[in-house]
């Protein structure tokens, strides 16, 4: 949700809470405010009754004095005590022709020994025609609310947060392989002048370490071969002196180690380069092509490990990526489904305009498949493999919007990537 939206979402649900609580103390008020004038306003008629009963008006003229509004005044042949009894009731409307709620002030009073009952009474406005009249006032007064709330929220969206707009752009486009900095853009606004502060912080630091752990792992990576193939050219060497069978043993066991530190050092170099997405320029693969001659340089090796392939791979199949990290995600893929298979074992290839899928037999992994992405997981902790090849395709395929999934069934290892954006 946009920070206008959720100003204004706010903003109407607290004007909807004040309105239904202003709108319930003004029925009341307005409730108790006429009814209080009219009761005052009818008590005056009968004092005013009363003093021209003292006079000695007869109770007749007194009413076409006062004009016969509602007015009933009776001589009592009982002694009353002087009261007022206040009260509704019920009387019959000429015009509307239906009976309406009345307010009715009954007085009795004792004029030189003779009491007199006076009663008056007169239409009250009822509570529907109140709740009307406050419901349709509040209703325009939420519909102000409304136009000025979305009129000054379009005022702060558009004027007041169009630095904070800009920064966000910036930081959108910022691109770390550029080595460059975000400069604090200065603005009228302390909040954003601390916020672009802030990011030019962040991003010199970002910078900065971008570079310095690259130069690590180029610099970690050429020191680490440099002597590997020192180790491995002595090592070679020592293998042509004349060894006898145990130290040829121990000569080769170390060549192995020393080919894996090399992998070793190799993929996690590789593996900082992807992370730090320097693989950037991409362009239309045929993946099709690609996967036809990767299986066909792997012919020998296929053969020798007595395996057996099926292909169903459609033509021309095109994605969207660097070059080099697609031949990487594929080789890493496929060299997985020969190393981790089983004597005389299969592999089933197929390709389609929107996923690459891979199954090969073989043991079943010690571990859950999906913590096979993870750097140095291994499916068996015995094998050669470093535990770096699914993590490096992992990345991969994040860093081209690929989905990738790893499944184990009745035997069969099972690797799907869907290819979004897949041109064919």
């Amino acid at each position: 949700m946009k920070l206008f939206t959720r100003f204004i979402t706010i903003y109407l649900v607290i004007t909807v809470i004040a309105l239904v609580i202003g709108g319930i103390v003004s029925y009341s008020v307005i409730k108790d405010e006429i009814e209080t004038e009219l009761k005052w306003q009818f008590l005056e008629r009968i004092d005013r009754v009363t003093y021209l009963l003292e006079k000695g008006r007869r109770f007749n003229r007194v009413k076409k004095i006062d004009g016969d509004r509602n007015l009933a005044i009776r001589q009592l042949d009982r002694y009353e005590e002087s009261r007022v009894e206040i009260g509704d009731t019920m009387v019959w409307h000429d015009y509307l022709e239906q009976m309406e709620a009345n307010l009715k002030v009954t007085a009795y009073r004792n004029i030189d020994g003779t009491s007199y009952y006076i009663s008056t009474h007169g239409a009250i406005i009822e509570s529907d025609d109140i709740t009307e009249a406050v419901i349709e006032s509040l209703l325009w007064i939420f519909g102000i609310q409304v136009a000025g709330a979305i009129g000054v929220g379009f005022l702060v969206s558009g004027h007041l947060f169009k630095p904070f707009r800009k920064t966000l752009e910036r930081i959108r486009n910022f691109q770390l392989q550029e080595k460059r900095h975000l400069p604090a853009a200065k603005t009228n606004v302390k909040e954003f002048d601390d916020l672009n502060r802030f990011v030019e912080e962040m991003t010199s630091k970002a910078v900065s370490d971008y570079r310095n752990l690259k130069e690590f792992a180029e610099n970690a990576s050429h020191e680490l071969q440099t002597p590997l193939a020192i180790a491995k050219g002595k090592l070679e060497l020592l293998t042509e002196s004349g060894l006898t069978p145990n130290q040829y043993t121990y000569v080769e066991s170390l060549q192995r180690t020393i080919r894996k530190l090399s992998r070793l050092s190799e993929s996690l170099a590789l593996l900082t380069k992807i992370e730090n997405h320097e693989f950037k320029n991409g362009e239309n693969v045929n993946l099709s092509q690609l996967v036809r001659e990767g299986i066909h340089s792997f012919e020998e090796f296929i053969s020798l490990n007595h395996l057996h392939v099926e292909m169903a791979i459609a033509d021309d199949v095109q994605v969207q990526m660097h070059p080099v990290l697609a031949d990487i995600m594929w080789m890493n893929l496929f060299q997985n489904s020969i190393r981790h298979n089983v004597k005389d074992g299969e592999i089933n290839v197929q390709l389609t305009d929107s996923m690459l899928s891979l199954s090969n037999t073989g043991p079943e992994p010690t571990v859950p498949t999906a913590e096979l992405f993870e750097r140095f997981r291994k499916a068996d902790q015995n094998s050669n493999s470093i535990g770096l090849g699914l993590s490096i395709v992992r990345h991969i395929a994040d860093q081209n919007g690929f989905e990738l999934s790893y499944t184990f069934e009745d035997g069969w290892h099972n690797i799907h990537v869907l290819l979004n954006g897949v041109k064919s």
